[in-house]
């Protein structure tokens, strides 16, 4: 077995505490990691001449002007802060000296030369419509930023990123070259992934591909309402089961981070548990790949994020039933399943930050033996005759270290319970007797879980622009050491994989980066039928070189 359920408990117990447990040196009253506005990569940034830390630059940057300098607004819940004299202000300013007064202030690549706010727009139908490049690449990360949608959507709107009662549009694409080199035919960890980018009798492969491709829509309309819309297209879906254009997120969002710390949001988006970043360009952690929680029916989530202490709480009610990636309960027609998360982010002065978290899932797409994951298979397979079904909860923690020129995170995922499929049993769903007690209980205790670690430099190049350098490996644990008899009659295994990547990009403009990466993988395990075709022995070699665009 990999990790023993005590050392696993002691682990979550020591998450606790530290989320618990505030450093004497941090600076509070700098954000959370969920609203960011610029990518960590693009490092060194100015106010005037300061240095402002990535985290923290929401509340820094001055707005585009939106009407006549009002009264001095009250921000932090109550605390007055000064008002900058250049119109629509952003919140909590007073931790840091003000630029020289001007109509626009730009954020910087260290040559006053950053990311733009919102364009001047124009009206249609009355109603302003506008882009900002800040806001879609925080909202169309499909790397970073996975589970924070709410509060970015919210902080951009309370620091002027997003226009009051406009409609902001967007788009994204993130595509390029996937190739990969497996040690056994047909078995490619990365590529069969997508089913149809990987032939069974090659052992090597390689397609251009649109890994995805989506408009976002945001209107922010009144004080307290805002909505985003996501319909996306991606050549990486099922797509014998499932549609390559989705409406992957539908949501509305009730809060103004200016007046209270509570919040709601009700609609169709990522549910809010774990973190799930990957510091590489291209290919998701094994954590996000296990465990990424996607709602295909609307969800509320009512949460509480204090701009003052960086203290986030949130909880989620949704569906039972299967979603589109992770949660699945029971109970189909019924509100039968729940995710909670807390976190809590500590500044201190030298720009760097720290945060912690943890956060928990009801139920999940491991607690049955029937690996048929997708909506058409469900409906169209048959189950195991012998079917074992119970609940199976998954809980997260994470802590995360962030600098100007040095990241650092690491993230332990588990369910609470074995993966049914996983313990060792014939294609009928019955147990190998090996594991059952003389009573008929099974004895199998291996949780399903992943242990992420992944480190980021940001080094300054001649010209202002940070490249971003990244490590980041993925140890996944699903079964024991168990040999099975999997199709014609060739042995399988399915105890552990691993995925390391190294990666390199380079942000070419506010709207286009370039990017590299190479992936290592042990184990070819899918989690379609494992124990007919997995073989943990599997080495592959994927090199990965595309780019991701916005406006």
């Amino acid at each position: 077995m990999s990790i023993s359920k005590s050392k696993k408990t002691a682990l979550l117990t020591g998450a606790a505490i530290i989320l618990f447990s505030t450093p004497i040196l941090a600076n509070h009253g700098l954000g959370l990691r969920g609203p960011q506005i610029l990518p960590q990569n693009y490092g060194m940034q100015y106010n005037g001449a300061a240095y402002i830390a990535p985290q923290a630059q929401q509340y820094v940057y001055a707005q585009p002007v939106y009407g006549q300098p009002g009264p001095q607004p009250q921000v932090g819940y109550g605390q007055p802060v000064p008002r900058p004299q250049i119109g629509y202000p952003a919140p909590h300013l007073q931790t840091l000296p003000q630029a020289p007064v001007q109509r626009y202030q730009y954020a910087s690549y260290g040559q006053n030369l950053g990311l733009r706010g919102p364009s001047n727009g124009f009206e249609f139908g009355g109603t302003s419509v506008r882009t900002s490049v800040r806001h879609t690449e925080k909202m169309l990360d499909w790397q970073e930023n996975t589970t924070g949608k709410s509060l970015t959507l919210l902080a951009n709107k309370a620091n002027g990123t997003l226009a009051p009662n406009s409609l902001t549009i967007g788009a994204g694409i993130k595509g390029g070259l996937m190739w990969q080199k497996t040690s056994v035919p047909g078995q490619f960890p990365i590529l069969s992934r997508f089913p149809d980018f990987s032939p069974n009798t090659d052992d090597q492969a390689g397609v251009f591909a649109i890994n995805n491709a989506a408009l976002a829509i945001t209107g922010t309309f009144g004080e307290w309402t805002s909505f985003y819309l996501q319909p996306e297209y991606s050549e990486t879906e099922f797509s014998s089961t499932q549609s390559d254009f989705q409406l992957r997120k539908a949501f509305v969002v009730f809060g103004n981070l200016r007046k209270t710390p509570f919040y709601a949001a009700f609609g169709r988006k990522t549910i809010d548990f774990g973190n799930f970043d990957g510091y590489n360009a291209f290919t998701h952690t094994e954590a996000q790949h296990y465990f990424w929680a996607v709602s295909d029916q609307p969800v509320l989530e009512v949460g509480y994020y204090n701009i003052n202490n960086g203290l986030k709480l949130s909880a989620t009610a949704f569906s039972g039933g299967r979603q589109l990636r992770t949660a699945y309960a029971g109970e189909e027609n019924n509100i039968g399943n729940y995710a909670a998360s807390i976190e809590k982010e500590f500044r201190f002065r030298n720009g760097s930050a720290f945060t912690v978290g943890t956060s928990y899932l009801h139920d999940t797409i491991y607690r049955n033996n029937f690996t048929a994951h997708t909506f058409g298979l469900i409906n169209t397979l048959p189950p195991p005759a012998n079917f074992i079904e119970y609940r199976n909860s998954a809980v997260d923690a994470f802590a995360e270290y962030t600098s100007p020129f040095l990241d650092l995170m690491v993230e332990y995922t588990t369910t609470l319970e074995p993966w049914a499929a996983a313990i060792p049993q014939d294609a009928a769903g019955n147990v190998d007797p090996a594991y059952l007690d003389t009573a008929g209980n099974i004895l199998f205790d291996q949780n399903l879980e992943v242990l992420v670690a992944q480190a980021r430099i940001k080094p300054m190049l001649p010209n202002g622009k940070r490249l971003a350098i990244a490590a980041v490996g993925s140890w996944g644990t699903i079964g024991d050491d168990f040999v099975g008899i999997g199709t014609g009659g060739q042995p399988t295994t399915w105890e552990k994989n691993q995925q390391h990547a190294l990666s390199v990009e380079y942000p070419i403009n506010d709207y286009l980066d370039f990017g590299a990466e190479y992936i290592y993988n042990k184990g070819f395990i899918p989690f379609v039928a494992p124990q007919l075709v997995s073989n943990d022995e599997t080495e592959a070699h994927a090199i990965n070189v595309g780019f991701k665009a916005r406006f």
